[in-house]
């Protein structure tokens, strides 16, 4: 009888070794993320809807400068008064604040409007703001970035 080497137990079952060492890492993979794959379908819930209440908007991101109430807006312009407050202590975050607020759509929203009425970005400031209905996004950004 023929004495087995490691080279003919390599050839008959790396198939078999390669699938364990796959899904071994695919298990860690979800055991590591699992929280966050588990949210997600509330996640997604949750934007379709929006968040109705303070409890709902602190609940989703504690340190969130989440508005409740959103800006309407009509004809590129606010369709009434609309005040909030807005908090952060990076520049990032008092963005993320007008974002949340319905004011911009986007960090970059901001930036590209900032830049169109020509003031810096960076001198946005956050604060409790009254904003008058029929205020486009360019005045939205010269009162934000005055303070």
């Amino acid at each position: 009888m023929k004495k087995k080497s490691f080279r003919d137990f390599h050839y008959n079952n790396s198939d078999i070794i390669l699938a364990i060492i796959i899904l071994i890492i695919a298990c860690i993979l979800i055991m590591w993320r699992v929280k966050i794959i588990m949210a997600y379908p509330k996640t997604l819930s949750q934007a379709a809807e929006g968040a109705t209440t303070v409890e709902e908007a602190l609940t989703n991101d504690p340190g969130s400068t989440a508005a409740v109430n959103k800006a309407a807006w009509k004809d590129d312009k606010l369709a009434s008064e609309f005040s909030c407050e807005i908090s952060g202590e990076t520049e990032a975050d008092i963005v993320q604040g007008l974002v949340d607020a319905g004011l911009f759509t986007s960090a970059v929203d901001f930036e590209t409007v900032c830049k169109e009425v020509d003031v810096n970005p960076s001198d946005v400031k956050a604060g409790e703001y009254v904003f008058r209905e029929g205020l486009d996004k360019g005045d939205i950004a010269k009162l934000v970035t005055k303070g």
